[in-house]
């Protein structure tokens, strides 16, 4: 037994590894590390890499709109069925779902490089699009990729219309809220941590951030949250939920201790008026910050 399980723990390893390669593959074809050789892509403000990205991401867009006004309007009757009898109605219910899933994942991608530009260019580069946000995030989109194909393939009844509606409303709300809070913070808004504390940087507490002191978290973690349940992802959802509630605490908590020393004792009272609005969040950040 011993040895069998020995045998298991190695495979398991190994598939790990083989993964994690994988997706550095992946990783590095996003960051454009393979195309440094050409001037406009050698550096993350260079025109090709936010021109192509921005085309791509465009052409996704432009394509599931159709796609999914084609497929609302045959489900609606308005249009004959021409897609073929392997298309029945459960999975035509399912590509509509698809569809709508890649229209706010790109109008999010699309969302995060223009905000920035106009509101904080100095900062705006191909990375704002946050297209290679990290492994997890790539992993995590892959693998809910994954979960449909199957269920469409082989489970297209395991499906609830009312979950996609409140898919719907999270992800819009959770769009809203990000991008309402990257306007209003403006040049203080960063995607990256801020250690060091710059010349425009400011504190900002008015507006949504009298409310919430951290609305594009909070509005990240209901947008991704969202988008799984619009896929009605039954094990997604529950891995998104997961992965970016524990992210958030750390991130959170990290970010809550360089705040505190760069504005010592305004963060403090700015932070006991307001909330996190991520469940169970503040507890866990609260009590680590006593």
């Amino acid at each position: 037994c011993y040895v069998h399980a020995s045998h298991l723990q190695n495979m398991a390893f190994w598939i790990l590894l083989k993964l994690s390669d994988r997706m550095a593959f992946i990783q590095s074809i996003l960051a454009f590390e393979r195309w440094n050789a050409y001037p406009q892509f050698d550096h993350e403000k260079g025109l090709g890499r936010v021109g192509l990205l921005a085309s791509m991401l465009g052409i996704f867009l432009g394509f599931n709109v159709l796609a999914c006004l084609q497929l609302t309007l045959i489900h609606l009757g308005l249009l004959p069925n021409f897609l073929g009898d392997y298309w029945t109605e459960d999975k035509r219910l399912l590509a509509l779902q698809w569809t709508v899933y890649v229209i706010f994942l790109c109008t999010f991608h699309l969302g995060e490089f223009f905000t920035t530009v106009i509101f904080n260019p100095t900062i705006a580069s191909s990375d704002s699009f946050m297209v290679n946000h990290s492994k997890a995030y790539t992993a995590a989109a892959l693998l809910s990729w994954t979960e449909f194909c199957i269920r469409m393939l082989f489970f297209p009844k395991l499906n609830d219309v009312r979950l996609f509606c409140l898919g719907v409303l999270f992800v819009v709300g959770g769009q809203v809220t990000r991008s309402w809070a990257m306007i209003h913070c403006g040049e203080s808004f960063n995607h990256y941590i801020q250690r060091d504390k710059k010349d425009n940087h400011v504190l900002v507490t008015n507006g949504i951030y009298g409310y919430l002191r951290h609305p594009s978290y909070f509005g990240f973690y209901y947008w991704a949250v969202g988008t799984q349940l619009i896929l009605c992802n039954p094990l997604s959802t529950t891995m998104y939920g997961i992965a970016a509630w524990t992210f958030f605490r750390y991130r959170i908590t990290y970010e809550e201790e360089t705040l505190r020393k760069l504005f010592p004792g305004a963060y403090e009272a700015y932070a006991a008026r307001t909330y996190i609005g991520i469940p169970l969040l503040s507890f866990f950040v609260n009590s680590i910050n006593k």
